[in-house]
């Protein structure tokens, strides 16, 4: 099956890059992780495609005539690699040209859901391939155990009583539901206001405010009571279980198209944290880095990093160099004949030519004028004419620099492209196709950010961990959603904010059905939310005894007694809210 280029139009593109602004949320946690250390890291590399005119390299431009090989200079680009070895990179494509489609470009597994996920249907099963009952039961232990250690500061056990299954499960509803609405940075106050009308009406069914708010203060991910020595060989030590059960849920349930992108994200946050990055060119500047590697095409996520900065000697130790991040980030797509879209931050020949050999993946990326093995006649230059493109070829790899402004020079290498063909369809600019299939494909981390900004669950915190879970929640509904989809091809289109909104009252419904059996629940909850449920009684009820009871009708602030009961509901009514008519009347 040879790779063909099928992707978002940029109308999609477009609406999904949309985003809401919504007010900040009254209630911040008060406490942050104990024991945590605040450092901030700046981003030091540019991953500006376009590149200005520099002074030469003398050095990089010290290759004698000889180490050519006797092949003429005229019809080739010496350059040493990083052996200072000699690279001759021809300037016409290699001959004979290959008719039949390159072994690098035909996959072997085909795109879609595999095991488990081709037989979910509805946008619960979905949802619940990657927030499983295993992550839910990891999330209701490591939280009772915080609970469990905070409890003697609250005066009443009833306040600080211990969580379940079903509680959680409706928690990450609530959350949904608010970010589907755009208020899940707004006020609590307003979202559980039911005096008026203008609250969520599935979120005050299903808890109490004050009751939302313990358990945003007490969600966790681990074992607190030995984090600090986890925390000496491992910085993601609050967080590491839950991410790595949800990342291989990522990989189990879904596999990738031909066309994947690895890049980096950044999750907003500006509390303490030990690897809190600051990269000036992102629209948060300060947060969390991500290396992502997503489906270009169906905007799946397929593997997540988080940046950690330099950890302590241990297991978790790694390299943060770009060629070792993108050899990890790939290893889930390994032996594929994928292709992978980077930027100038990751690409090198060698990172290249490691990918093609080790790994069975090609790549398509921009890279540096100053990378080694890129030679130096195809840096911004001069006397360069716009429009016009340089190209290079060796062992299967190829090197394009494009001249899209007088002095700039944008410089592609592809192991995917093996010849020198211009798109027609970009008319007089003269792209060549390396250049259109690059704008193409490297869309992918950035349109599941825009995904995750337009319907974001998370709310305002001090805790690191927290940013984390909200971010990885967002991507799980994309992913979800993205099973649902292949799975329902011939059904009606849903929307993203239909699923979300059914996956949520899926997730709240059975918090709902359990409350509406407490006995001191107000009745009008109780009977809002019987109503949602469907829950229509038998039979007529029962004509209550003659005591005194409150008048369901009235508001609590006027304590309205009254011995009449309603002959349909038999819940107390007073005069006020009663009538008296006749039979022949009636």
């Amino acid at each position: 099956m040879a790779k063909r280029i099928r992707l978002c139009d940029d109308a999609l593109i477009h609406e999904l890059f949309q985003e809401e602004s919504s007010d900040e949320d009254d209630f911040v946690e008060n406490d942050s992780d104990d024991g945590e250390e605040d450092i901030v890291e700046e981003e030091i590399h540019d991953s500006d495609a376009e590149e200005a005119v520099q002074q030469p390299d003398e050095e990089s431009l010290d290759i004698d005539e000889d180490d050519g090989d006797d092949v003429p200079l005229a019809n080739v680009y010496l350059v040493r690699d990083k052996d200072r070895n000699v690279m001759k990179w021809a300037k016409s494509p290699p001959l004979p040209r290959n008719v039949r489609t390159r072994a690098e470009n035909i996959i072997v597994r085909l795109p879609g859901t595999k095991g488990e996920a081709r037989e979910k249907f509805s946008e619960i099963e979905c949802f619940n391939l990657f927030m499983d009952d295993k992550l839910i039961r990891l999330i209701v232990t490591s939280t009772n155990i915080y609970i469990n250690l905070i409890r003697e500061k609250f005066q009443r056990d009833r306040d600080a009583r211990m969580t379940d299954d079903v509680e959680i499960r409706a928690f990450l509803g609530i959350l949904f539901i608010s970010g589907a609405l755009g208020s899940s940075r707004k006020k609590t106050k307003f979202i559980w206001d039911n005096s008026k009308g203008s609250g969520v009406e599935c979120c005050y069914l299903a808890m109490s405010e004050k009751r939302f708010h313990f358990l945003m203060r007490c969600l966790r991910f681990d074992d607190y009571r030995d984090r600090q020595q986890r925390r000496e060989i491992d910085r993601l030590a609050p967080i590491r279980e839950l991410f790595e059960l949800i990342i291989q849920n990522f990989q189990t349930f879904f596999t990738p198209s031909e066309f994947c992108t690895v890049d980096e994200q950044l999750i907003a946050f500006r509390g303490k944290c030990p690897f809190r990055m600051y990269m000036p060119k992102k629209p948060a500047r300060y947060g969390i880095k991500v290396y992502a590697l997503v489906c270009a095409k169906t905007m799946y996520t397929v593997n997540l990093e988080i940046y950690a900065g330099t950890q302590p000697n241990g297991p978790y130790k790694t390299s943060n160099s770009s060629e070792d991040v993108t050899m990890r980030m790939v290893e889930p797509i390994s032996s594929t004949n994928r292709n992978v879209t980077i930027d100038n931050w990751f690409t090198s020949v060698s990172l290249a030519e490691k990918l093609l050999k080790e790994k069975k993946l090609t790549v398509v990326g921009t890279i540096k004028s100053r990378r080694v093995g890129v030679p130096h006649e195809l840096r911004p230059c001069r006397d360069r004419q716009i429009n016009s493109s340089l190209f290079a070829f060796h062992k299967k790899k190829t090197l394009v620099s494009y001249c899209p402004k007088p002095n700039k020079a944008v410089i592609l290498l592809s192991t995917m492209h093996d010849d020198d063909k211009i798109d027609d369809e970009t008319g007089p600019k003269q792209k060549p196709e390396i250049i259109t299939f690059y704008n193409k494909t490297k869309i992918g981390v950035d349109v599941v950010d825009q995904m995750c900004a337009k319907y974001n669950v998370a709310r305002n915190t001090r805790r690191w961990p927290m940013v984390i879970f909200f971010d990885l929640m967002n991507i799980s509904s994309i992913n979800a959603l993205c099973v649902y989809k292949f799975n329902q091809r011939t059904a009606k289109k849903l929307s993203r904010t239909e699923f979300i909104q059914k996956v949520a009252w899926e997730l709240i419904k059975p918090q709902i059905e359990r409350r509406c059996q407490i006995d001191g629940l107000p009745v009008q909850l109780k009977k809002r939310g019987k109503e949602l449920l469907g829950i229509i009684p038998d039979g007529p009820q029962q004509r209550q005894n003659n005591a005194i009871g409150r008048c369901h009708l009235c508001p609590r602030q006027k304590d309205r007694k009254s011995r009449k009961n309603c002959d349909k509901c038999a819940l107390k009514v007073c005069a006020e809210h009663s009538f008296t008519v006749c039979r022949d009347c009636f």
